[in-house]
């Protein structure tokens, strides 16, 4: 683990939708999927991003031009340099889920760390059951990862809907709730792995227990409020937790009361 930033080339640029960037980093971090790097901008600042990729010889990072670094990281151009250090946090179990059917589910720029888990599975293909993908986007224009989107439905079960595009023809309308109830993914021996907004993911995680599926078998993406990586300047806190350390993947039983818990201290004040 680096505890100092290191410059390192960015081998390609992509852009999706107004606000979103694909960069291609040559390295060898190779962060396991779940995990994040913390990426800066001399004289800026810097912010974590989830790791969207899992390969030994780049590192691909899905970027939301969202403020000061975020916005400094959109100037930057193919052969340029990014500081980057890392990885953190802890990913997806792994271990815990070879052998088994897998849920993966994903809003918004949340598809970045279920890509890079989606790129440990084709690797690993003989590991894992059924792949059961849902993926929601506010309208057919912000639609990310169009391209690898279209080649995974040839390899597993995909869906996609659209919560606010009723002219989309590619693509059906609903949120992911919908878009699961209407294609019904198999629960017994699975487990389900959920990155987006934490409105969609409760909406999801609904819609999971109605189908019989136990919290224990669902892990969600808690990317909030990160800032240091360490536990120390305590935004990411959630009770007695750190996401950036204890996460930021997080059995959903383990992170359930606690997040009740600071619910109703929200409400109570």
């Amino acid at each position: 683990m680096s505890y100092q930033p290191k410059s390192y080339k960015i081998s390609s640029v992509e852009s999706y939708a107004k606000d979103v960037k694909l960069f291609k980093i040559k390295c060898n971090l190779n962060p396991s999927p779940g995990t994040f790097v913390e990426v800066s901008v001399p004289g800026i600042g810097e912010c974590p991003l989830a790791s969207c990729s899992h390969s030994r010889d780049y590192l691909e990072l899905l970027t939301k031009n969202a403020g000061n670094v975020t916005s400094a990281i959109f100037n930057l151009r193919k052969n340029g340099s990014i500081f980057v250090r890392g990885p953190y946090g802890k990913g997806f179990p792994i271990e815990e889920l070879k052998s088994r059917n897998l849920i993966l589910i994903a809003g918004g720029t949340g598809i970045a760390p279920i890509t890079s888990m989606i790129n440990y599975i084709e690797q690993n293909k003989k590991l894992f059951g059924k792949i059961f993908i849902y993926f929601g986007f506010r309208d057919e224009e912000n639609v990310l990862l169009k391209e690898r989107i279209k080649k995974w439905e040839e390899e597993f079960h995909v869906f996609v809907g659209l919560s606010s595009d009723p002219d989309s023809h590619e693509y059906e309308k609903g949120f992911i709730n919908d878009i699961m109830e209407r294609h019904k993914p198999d629960v017994e021996n699975t487990v389900a792995l959920l990155c987006g907004p934490e409105i969609m993911m409760n909406v999801a995680t609904g819609e999971l227990n109605k189908l019989g599926m136990q919290n224990e078998n669902i892990y969600w993406s808690m990317e909030r409020r990160m800032e240091c990586a360490f536990g120390s300047c305590g935004r990411c806190q959630i009770q007695d937790l750190y996401a950036c350390k204890d996460g930021p993947i997080f059995r959903y039983d383990v992170i359930k009361p606690r997040l009740d818990n600071e619910n109703s201290s929200q409400e109570g004040r």
